[in-house]
């Protein structure tokens, strides 16, 4: 008998541990599959991001996040196919200000969630983003770039 109160304890102790907290409130009544999933399977990808002061911080940080991997592996495989001997950072200029890069935001996201938490007494705030970026959408973006530039060397060339 002390066995099993022990073991239900303990259970008991370790469940309240490992727990989410109380829902408060969130964007939709039940929480999407591709939470749980690991999307890199479908070529898109997901972002998430917690925050403990508001939901527009959780939202900020996720959008942040989602921007700068976008801007890294667009710098990255431009570096890696760029012929000439660019600079890193006039490249990566060009990448924030392409047009795919400035259009990141809730509208182009395939899905956004978002919840709001209470976890030990504490808010938490959780912003989640489902977006479409795959190796074609990087490639598309780096065309895009070496369009522009192609178009800007053209006329300097011509004038």
């Amino acid at each position: 008998m002390k066995r099993f109160l022990l073991i239900s304890l303990m259970s008991l102790l370790a469940i309240s541990a490992f727990g989410q907290g109380k829902l408060i409130e969130s964007s939709e009544d039940k929480r999407p599959a591709w939470i749980k999933r690991d999307v890199d399977r479908y070529e898109i990808m997901k972002v998430c991001q917690q925050s403990t002061v508001s939901l527009e911080d959780a939202r900020d940080l996720a959008f942040e996040e989602l921007h700068n991997f976008v801007v890294n592996a667009v710098t990255t495989y431009l570096m890696r196919t760029h012929v000439e001997g660019a600079e890193v950072e006039k490249v990566k200029q060009e990448v924030e200000n392409s047009l795919y890069v400035k259009n990141i935001s809730e509208s182009t996201a395939l899905q956004v969630y978002w919840e709001h938490r209470l976890v030990k007494k504490k808010d938490v705030y959780s912003y989640y983003i489902l977006y479409n970026f795959n190796d074609a959408e990087k490639k598309k973006v780096a065309i895009d770039i070496n369009m522009d530039n192609f178009q800007e060397k053209n006329k300097e060339l011509f004038q």
